[in-house]
């Protein structure tokens, strides 16, 4: 079954695990997602959902593709001797380089949504659990478009990474990274809980970007050793960010949100609006609708959210 993942493909590392029965099983179950949403969306919104949803990962492959080859252009220009000694360096900085986009654009794009808002789902929590559209499931417009490409790049990026891009030695990583990130994706929106995903995409986007820079300079070879301590300068500067963004934002204000206020001390759990009884109430009712009946619930929601921070792995 060369399609599902014995078929040979570049590796940049030598060390990369042969698991072909993982490789299976994480191929599937992103194909299995890509199903799942499209019936969900196809149910609940109509066709044209499942349309734009399309255009959406054309348009994101085009994209990498275009970004790609233009970073090639430019890491080749802009590369160090030693750097461009190892081939790899520019295959992976030209990888890095559309990452970089996608985080910048989404970021921008989640700042907008803020700032429509007020930022009120950032300095309130109670705020991310009781707008009344969360149980019709009637998602304002720019909300779900964040949703719909960020589903479109996560497919697009889950796929290349499996059949496009080389091998490295954290492929298995981060192609579970990958399957997590679209479960926790397709979880918050079908079950309503858009507002809390709205924060934790932008926590891990913002925080992705300082990320992707170092990783491009280094891939230069823009370190010490070339006088220009670019690299070790990110390095610096990620350290505050990382801490500030995926420790200390993420904690305060998205995994803080989704504990009952009378779950732990005094205090804690104020952020969220409801007691424990209506959390419990929450995690029995099924998506979008009660009298639907589906696989995902919404207690698995936050469940995922508090993964995501171990599972992005880099």
């Amino acid at each position: 079954m060369p399609f599902f993942g014995k078929k040979k493909k570049k590796q940049d590392s030598k060390s990369v695990p042969d698991l072909p029965k993982l490789d299976l099983a994480l191929t599937i179950a992103c194909f299995a997602f890509l199903i799942v949403d499209t019936a969900l969306f196809t149910q609940y919104e109509g066709s044209h959902v499942v349309a734009e949803l399309a255009v959406y990962m054309l348009v994101t492959a085009v994209a990498i593709a275009a970004c790609r080859a233009a970073a090639t252009a430019m890491g080749r220009a802009l590369s160090t001797k030693e750097a461009l000694a190892a081939p790899r360096n520019l295959r992976k900085f030209s990888d890095q380089s559309w990452q970089l986009v996608v985080h910048v654009l989404m970021t921008a794009y989640e700042v907008l949504l803020f700032q429509r808002n007020g930022w009120e789902w950032w300095t309130d929590t109670t705020t991310l659990w009781d707008r009344p559209w969360q149980d019709s499931g009637e998602c304002p417009p720019d909300l779900r478009t964040l949703y719909i490409a960020q589903l479109a790049i996560w497919f697009v990026t889950a796929f290349s990474h499996k059949f496009v891009e080389a091998k490295h030695n954290d492929y298995f990583v981060m192609y579970g990274h990958h399957v997590a990130t679209l479960g926790l994706v397709s979880l918050s929106y079908f079950n309503g809980w858009q507002p809390i995903g709205l924060s934790t995409l932008f926590v891990h986007d913002s925080s992705d970007i300082v990320v992707d820079l170092l990783k491009m300079v280094n891939y230069l070879g823009y370190d010490s050793k070339s006088g220009l301590f670019l690299a070790e300068g990110f390095f610096a500067v990620n350290l505050v960010t990382w801490f500030l963004m995926r420790t200390y934002f993420f904690i305060l204000k998205v995994i803080r949100s989704t504990i009952p206020k009378d779950f732990f001390a005094p205090g804690w759990g104020e952020v969220f609006p409801y007691p424990l009884s209506y959390y419990v109430l929450l995690a029995r009712r099924p998506i979008r609708s009660p009298d639907s009946k589906h696989l995902f619930f919404s207690l698995q929601t936050p469940v995922f959210f508090a993964m995501l921070p171990c599972i992005r792995v880099y």
